[in-house]
């Protein structure tokens, strides 16, 4: 009896799937999907200024497999509607401006350690890393330390230059 009830408890345990497992398929599928939009998307026209795609197109060529994430963490008001990407234990907020003259009235402000206008309370629940590259402005939250430099390499990079 004994017996027949542990090989019953095996079978059913066998059965239903661990929820770590269905969780890492779920977000794999979310990040192939990415990739998928990325390879798919039509060429995207150097302007020498960031914009969605071109954010998105560099954190997938730079492997950091990027989710897009609208469960924002709080974060202060840069004046632009960030968008979110979660990257392995890592949160990318990004905010991208008209040009570097907007992003530079904005920067200006922020104490570049903290990530917030100068005088404000922190917004952060971690120390954020805090990377500005031409009209965009990102803020790293989380991850491991080689994860957030990872990030900030493939952003520092830069675009390529407008052909002339």
């Amino acid at each position: 009896m004994r017996r027949v009830l542990v090989l019953f408890l095996c079978a059913v345990a066998c059965r239903s799937e661990d929820p770590r497992v269905v969780k890492a398929a779920r977000d794999r599928t979310a990040v192939d999907e990415v990739a998928q939009e990325v390879r798919n998307a039509p060429r995207v026209v150097v302007t020498g200024r960031w914009d969605h795609p071109q954010l998105l197109q560099r954190l997938v060529n730079a492997g950091l497999a990027p989710r897009p994430d609208d469960s924002l963490p709080t974060h202060p008001d840069y004046r632009v509607k960030p968008v979110g990407y979660r990257l392995g234990k890592a949160h990318l907020l990004a905010w991208i401006y008209s040009d570097s003259m907007a992003r530079r009235a904005m920067s200006g402000s922020i104490d570049t350690v903290a990530a917030i206008p100068g005088g404000q309370a922190t917004a952060w629940a971690e120390p954020p890393m805090f990377v500005m590259h031409n009209n965009l402005i990102a803020v790293v939250i989380g991850g491991s330390d080689r994860q957030r430099e990872r990030i900030r390499l493939a952003i520092e990079a830069g675009l390529r230059a407008p052909s002339r």
